[in-house]
């Protein structure tokens, strides 16, 4: 097995290990605390959860109690054997209080956690520190028990993968260098109904880019048939399946309607951080974990896998090897709405410089659509049919 692929697969052994601010263990609750440093970190090796005993506050404080001192040390002698993990620090509380307060309250404790590490010898720079609040509990908070478990600092190992972002950025510039590209795509978005069933709606388009301020995209599904049309000047967007249009004056680049459609509109592009010049930059943002799971297969094409984590989001990225380092396929995880939806497209007949056909990219109503406002047309050209509704964040 190669160097590369036996650090893949290692990198599946994800390990969690939550720590009790006070009461009794949120998970299995059978976890005493480990008696030798040697247990501590054969805890962190082996096991995705494990609950350390030991790490208490005082009542709405950070500062941690008597009697910690042991544990810290526990942790911060694994982490020096192992000198490539770094970890991420996250802080939880129950539901007294605000959740401003409470989430002040959680990033303190974890700040807490991480100076204690530090002082023991452990680089800043290998610890990371979230405050969640109360936005996570593990446990009901009617209950004085329930408000136990849920006030815990939890310790998360994560990777951080020079190769996988190496790869990224590889892509990104080879993207960004590409006057003309173009390809089609199969997209799947993942719903999740309130019986915690999870359905597919699934599309497929085209996608034509020429550099630095045209584009046209198309995208037909069970529910929607689109085009998008920009000309450097105009944008102009038409359902087909109710024969409308509606225009927007927008001068400027593809980066700047992409940004305009994303945070005014609400209406992104198909992989639209994709075609965007600083790529990496916007994928990267907020990026707090990242992975080279070594090879895979999309359409027949030998790709690196790649595996990122945000604090809302998760995405994963097959990049094709070889002298054009395009995205094959990307999958987008949204990591804290309830059921865990996804959003995936999978891209093919790919095309760049002089095998990409071009043409003005203005609008020539070859139909006699009728032109209306742009927020009359936005509930015929979304990705979500009318009836379904956004559900709540866990």
């Amino acid at each position: 097995m190669s160097i590369r692929r036996r650090l893949a697969v290692e990198i599946f052994t994800g390990i969690v290990l939550a720590a009790m601010a006070s009461g009794p263990s949120w998970a299995q609750g059978t976890a005493a605390k480990p008696s030798s440093r040697e247990e501590v970190q054969q805890a962190l090796q082996t096991r995705e959860q494990y609950d350390v005993h030991g790490l208490r506050f005082a009542a709405d404080k950070s500062t941690l109690e008597p009697g910690s001192e042991a544990l810290l040390d526990d942790i911060a002698t694994a982490l020096k054997n192992f000198p490539d993990w770094h970890l991420r620090i996250v802080g939880h509380t129950d539901a007294t209080g605000s959740a401003e307060a409470n989430v002040r309250l959680s990033l303190e404790r974890a700040d807490t956690i991480k100076a204690a590490l530090v002082k023991r010898g452990i680089a800043p720079d290998r610890l990371m520190v979230e405050g969640a609040g109360q936005s996570r509990p593990v446990a009901s908070n009617d209950t004085e028990e329930g408000k136990a478990l849920n006030r815990r600092v939890e310790l998360v190992r994560i990777a951080d993968s020079p190769e996988a972002k190496k790869l990224l950025k590889a892509m990104s510039d080879y993207l960004a260098a590409q006057k003309a590209l173009s390809f089609a795509y199969d997209a799947n978005l993942q719903v999740v109904t309130n019986t915690d069933q999870k359905l597919g709606l699934a599309s497929s388009g085209t996608v034509v880019l020429s550099r630095p301020d045209k584009v046209r995209a198309t995208r037909s599904g069970g529910f929607v048939d689109t085009e998008a049309l920009f000309d450097g000047k105009t944008l102009t967007l038409l359902g087909k399946n109710v024969n409308k249009y509606t225009q927007i004056e927008t001068p400027g680049t593809v980066d700047q309607l992409i940004d305009e459609l994303k945070d005014k509109q609400g209406l992104p592009l198909p992989g639209a951080d994709l075609l965007m010049t600083n790529a990496y930059d916007e994928l990267m943002e907020g990026v707090y974990d990242s992975k080279d799971l070594g090879s895979g297969v999309i359409n027949g094409h030998e790709c690196d896998s790649l595996a990122f984590r945000k604090d809302d989001v998760d995405f994963q990225i097959w990049v094709a090897q070889g002298e054009q380092p395009y995205p094959c396929r990307l999958v987008i995880t949204s990591s804290q709405v309830m059921g865990e939806p996804e959003y995936s497209i999978q891209i093919r007949d790919w095309k760049s410089g002089d095998g990409v056909v071009t043409d003005d990219f203005a609008f020539k109503n070859a139909t006699n659509a009728e032109k209306i406002d742009v927020k009359d047309l936005k509930q015929n050209i979304s990705e979500l049919p009318g009836h379904f509704i956004v559900g709540d964040e866990k």
